[in-house]
């Protein structure tokens, strides 16, 4: 697994950072524009895995978006969407899905929302009640309020929609946008709305694209017929968001850092964080287009962020070095996050030495004397980036898996370095198991991954779950060469990644380029065993076993895994950096083989 190691700030330091645009301005307004009857062109947009997730799938339903290195122009809209069956991937960007799931309820055809990692955990069913109050056709594909969803609604009637505000602003900002293409509705929100900021953004770019919009105090909503968009150019303001994680460092450094390009009358949500550290006794300059902070101290707090909760983990980090206890509120939704942000930072301060505990709606810090770690970032940007802040203070400090900051803030280590935060790229290697079915690859994979504390892919499995079928069922449908095809995909998806147990395929060896992919960051262990083994492990399981199918046309199991390993013999050796003798070995002794030689073979 990659592992970046912070090299803290030696003194104060007085510098400038560059910041990106904001991704929740740019989701906004890329939705916009699709509706938008004129062509869009967004300047200053951030470009990152959130906005790509965006862009890919409005260009998948037809819409034709040139992209630029400061610009992205729209040129197409819904109007030009054709009715078929789209697919819509939208990675992990909950922006993305929510956003486009309104939207998609307004053009023909049939759409398959789905994403990656821990995003089809994230609900989705208040979105879901409120698109049927105006008619949406929607089915759940799989857990009921949760991704993957089928939408095959094609127009949404005026009207009225109640739905919660209490689990996540975006349901909201959703519905409101896409309110031009229906004509006049009302939101009443029926609980207490959570990230009115956010909430704030929407009405600001809707207004900048000239549609107004009537806000009874967050708690209802309405939006006359008869508007439309109509800008030509949208200019995406500098996110507030990244440049929290600077306002932090000066304060935690007693810095001075001036953040340009950024609007110091923004009303994005994280203004409110900037309020937060002043309270603390940090001085702010609000110049022509940047902010300037005079680090002063940190110190314990007692506030509700739950208008600005994606620095709530930036807060705890902050007050993990603050002596006595913090109490921050407004925790709730941070539990439908990209991860569990509760349990991760409780984790993670715990590494840390410092004492936690929480509620429902309340985290509680008993900071003081931190100590550095080796952060797990559990596949969410925000832990990478508000742990590197302990980094700028603390002497050791590690992030797991940096490369999550791509989510929002793809440059963000290197602007650590601008500032003076030094960054150490430590890489290790992928253990590949190689060998025939039978041999142990999988059960060996697994054991080594909790010895080694890596993490465990198996090419197969991932296989069948990208295509949402067994490898039997793929081999009988498509046959062996798309089989194969798919194979080599996933093997060069897999060899991008560092610091983690692949157990592959038998077939594997058959094409070079698998070999050279894997072999360019691991080292290959033929787990080798002799031919009577095999066939007494798999003989009975071919072509029975939903993983096994039959490899050849021979009638006889035994026969056909004689043929095969006479084939591949050769192949697990060249391709193999070690070769180990399974026989008369348990799994768990291969395991500790391969442990007991990782040092002298990496």
């Amino acid at each position: 697994m990659t592992v970046i190691q912070l090299t803290p700030l030696p003194q104060p330091v007085k510098a400038e950072v560059n910041i990106p645009g904001s991704k929740s301005y740019t989701n906004r307004a890329l939705l916009i524009a699709a509706i938008a009857d004129t062509k869009v062109k967004i300047l200053n947009p951030l470009l990152s895995e959130d906005t790509k997730a965006m862009i890919n799938c409005l260009k998948k339903l037809g819409i034709k978006i040139i992209e630029k290195k400061q610009s992205i122009e729209v040129i197409g809209n819904i109007k030009n969407i054709k009715d078929q069956k789209f697919e819509l991937d939208v990675n992990e960007s909950g922006t993305t899905i929510r956003f486009l799931l309104a939207l998609s309820a307004n053009f023909p055809g049939v759409k398959i929302l789905e994403g990656k990692g821990g995003l089809n955990k994230r609900p989705i069913g208040d979105l879901v009640k409120g698109l049927k109050q105006l008619g949406a056709n929607i089915k759940y594909l799989d857990k009921r309020s949760y991704p993957p969803i089928l939408v095959s609604s094609s127009k949404l009637t005026p009207g009225k929609i109640t739905i919660k505000g209490s689990v996540s602003s975006q349901y909201i900002s959703a519905l409101l946008m896409i309110a031009p293409i229906i004509g006049e509705i009302t939101i009443e929100v029926t609980s207490n709305q959570v990230s009115k900021p956010f909430i704030d953004m929407t009405l600001d770019i809707m207004e900048k694209f000239g549609v107004k919009i009537e806000n009874q105090k967050y708690k209802r909503y309405r939006i006359s017929g008869n508007q439309k968009y109509q800008l030509d150019k949208y200019l995406v303001e500098r996110d507030i968001s990244s440049a929290s994680y600077f306002f932090a460092i000066a304060a935690l450094t007693k810095s001075t850092l001036t953040i340009n390009n950024i609007n110091p009358d923004s009303v994005q949500a994280d203004m409110e964080f900037l309020e937060i550290l002043k309270a603390m006794g940090n001085k702010f300059i609000h110049g022509k287009n940047q902010i300037t902070i005079i680090g002063k101290r940190v110190k314990p707090v007692s506030i509700n962020m739950q208008n600005c909760p994606d620095q709530i983990q930036t807060m705890a980090v902050l007050t993990a070095f603050a002596k006595g206890v913090s109490k921050i509120s407004g925790i709730s939704t941070l539990r439908v996050k990209e991860t569990d942000r509760v349990f991760a930072l409780r984790q993670e301060l715990k590494k840390m030495g410092i004492e936690t505990s929480a509620t429902r709606n309340v985290l509680i810090i008993h900071g003081g004397d931190p100590k550095p770690a080796t952060i797990e970032t559990y596949g969410d940007h925000r832990m990478a980036m508000s742990f590197s802040i302990a980094g700028a203070k603390l002497s050791g400090m590690k992030i797991l898996d940096p490369d999550v900051v791509n989510k929002t803030f793809p440059d963000f280590f290197e602007k650590l370095n601008s500032i003076g935060i030094k960054t150490n790229m430590a890489n290790s290697k992928n253990i590949v198991l190689i060998g025939m079915r039978g041999s142990g690859k999988t059960t060996v994979a697994k054991m080594l991954s909790r010895k080694l504390d890596k993490p465990y892919l198996d090419l197969d499995e991932m296989l069948a779950k990208q295509m949402k079928m067994s490898i039997s069922q793929i081999v009988d449908k498509f046959g062996w060469d798309f089989f194969r095809d798919q194979e080599s995909e996933i093997v060069k998806q897999v060899s991008k990644r560092q610091g983690v147990i692949i157990s592959t395929g038998g077939g594997v060896v058959i094409r070079s380029e698998n070999i050279k992919a894997l072999r360019k960051g691991g080292i290959l262990i033929y787990l080798k065993a002799p031919l009577e083994t095999l066939i007494k492990r798999v003989a009975g399981k071919i072509g029975e076993n939903p993983k096994m199918p039959a490899l050849t046309d021979k009638k006889d199991p035994k026969a056909e895994i004689a043929y095969v390993l006479s084939q591949r013999e050769k192949l697990y050796q060249q391709a193999a950096h070690k070769i180990l003798l399974t026989d008369n070995l348990r799994p768990d002794e291969v395991a500790n083989k391969i442990v007991s030689r990782f040092k002298e073979i990496s």
